[in-house]
């Protein structure tokens, strides 16, 4: 696994902006906002959070920020 050509590890914190993304697998991680200790389940196309779930009814290509930062720690995109 690699992010912009640097190796991720696994269940190390990767800050993205106000978002910590520990990566669990080569497509998924956890995912924890700044201010709360809630761990969001994140793959790089479905996440555990309210959003996703009613926003990809409506917009199946929707991605939520917890998508997007997982995305960019693992250098997908």
């Amino acid at each position: 696994m690699s992010g912009k050509n640097l190796p991720v590890k696994l269940f190390e914190p990767y800050p993205v902006g106000d978002l910590v993304v520990y990566v669990t697998g080569p497509d998924r991680g956890a995912v924890v906002e700044a201010d709360c200790r809630w761990e969001l389940t994140t793959t790089l196309d479905s996440c555990d959070c309210c959003t996703f779930r009613w926003r990809s009814r409506r917009d199946p290509s929707f991605k939520c920020r917890h998508i997007t930062a997982l995305r960019q720690v693992l250098g997908v995109d």
